[in-house]
């Protein structure tokens, strides 16, 4: 690829550069106290195929859970069948825990681990006590606003076109 741009955040202007895991555990344990966490990491994000082997893999490595397509599924019951032609995301639950004073090396711990597997994206899926609805943040050890921490992936052609859904309008679908 040519070089596509560099990125700035929305909210300052600021050019995004990456995070550490310090960071990234530091803007965790800034969550209020009670906080419940979920720690994914998106092996497969918007591609299409049934990731039978994938899923194969996740399990033997020993995890019990993941996120296909914003639902979680206990991968040692039954296995997870997708459809081949759509486009699928598929992440790894590596750890659930409440955020409390005493969390952070756990924490820690837990975002290594999912950001080896994400190849350096973690999904942080956060919700209060009480909460029906959750959070999510994404953070990357690539691209981010260090004061807003605001996270996005590399920047990719596709980013930039109304045809890909990575590219398109939210609300029209890049029909216009």
């Amino acid at each position: 690829y040519a070089r596509i741009g560099i990125p700035h955040c929305p909210v300052c202007g600021k050019e995004i550069t990456s995070q550490s895991v310090d960071q990234i555990v530091d803007s965790l344990m800034g969550q209020r106290s009670g906080t419940r966490a979920t720690i994914l990491a998106p092996v497969v994000r918007e591609r299409k195929g049934e990731h039978e082997k994938i899923l194969e893999r996740i399990r033997k490595e020993g995890f019990t859970r993941a996120r296909v397509d914003g639902e979680i599924v206990l991968l040692n019951e039954e296995p997870v069948k997708l459809e081949k032609t759509f486009k699928h995301t598929i992440e790894i639950v590596v750890d659930r825990i409440v955020i409390k004073p005493d969390s952070e090396s756990r924490l820690a711990e837990s975002i290594e681990l999912a950001l080896s597997h994400g190849e350096g994206l973690v999904v942080a899926l956060l919700q209060e006590d009480g909460a029906s609805e959750g959070e999510e943040q994404l953070f990357s050890t690539k691209l981010a606003c260090p004061d807003h921490g605001i996270s996005i992936e590399e920047l990719e052609p596709r980013m930039f076109s109304f045809n890909s859904p990575f590219g398109a309008c939210p609300s029209c679908n890049g029909l216009g």
